[in-house]
């Protein structure tokens, strides 16, 4: 039997904290225009991660903690239902036009310009986890109604 010492298991945790306070400062530091194309790109890479995360979290746990697996499960076919609408929000986004290269640089970054890579890598990563999604779930369950308790498997 092997033990895991306490920094092995906070280790994840540091980075998990980490990236919810770069989410937090982000939701403090708003500017209160809409949306773009780059913020919804880097929110939907952020949920099909957390996606990642428990469909591992519910295999690990699936035989020791059957309760637990079934509410991680629940909790990734929400974030997959989120996803979906991040991915279609991106295609509604306004594309940014491309700067004019004739007028002069501010050295300011201009990362929502829709050139082609931030659409496609998009899509792809979207199109990577539906596959993973269509192995793990079935249709009923992704089109279950986001309000109400889910019934879980008692221990």
């Amino acid at each position: 039997m092997t033990t895991s010492s306490p920094r092995a298991e906070r280790e994840p945790l540091v980075y998990l904290t980490a990236a919810t306070a770069g989410i937090r400062h982000h939701t403090r530091t708003t500017d209160g225009r809409p949306a773009t194309r780059g913020h919804v790109d880097a929110l939907h890479a952020h949920l099909t991660t957390l996606h990642t995360l428990l469909s591992r979290l519910t295999e690990q746990t699936r035989n020791e903690r059957p309760t637990q697996s079934s509410h991680f499960e629940a909790a990734r076919t929400r974030l997959w239902q989120a996803g979906e609408h991040l991915h279609h929000a991106f295609h509604q986004a306004p594309r940014t036009p491309a700067p004019d290269p004739d007028a002069p640089q501010d050295n300011t970054c201009h990362q929502d310009v829709d050139a082609g890579p931030p659409f496609v890598t998009i899509c792809l990563r979207h199109l990577r986890t539906s596959a993973l999604v269509r192995q793990q779930t079935t249709p009923a369950d992704l089109h279950s109604p986001l309000h109400g308790h889910a019934r879980h498997r008692a221990s």
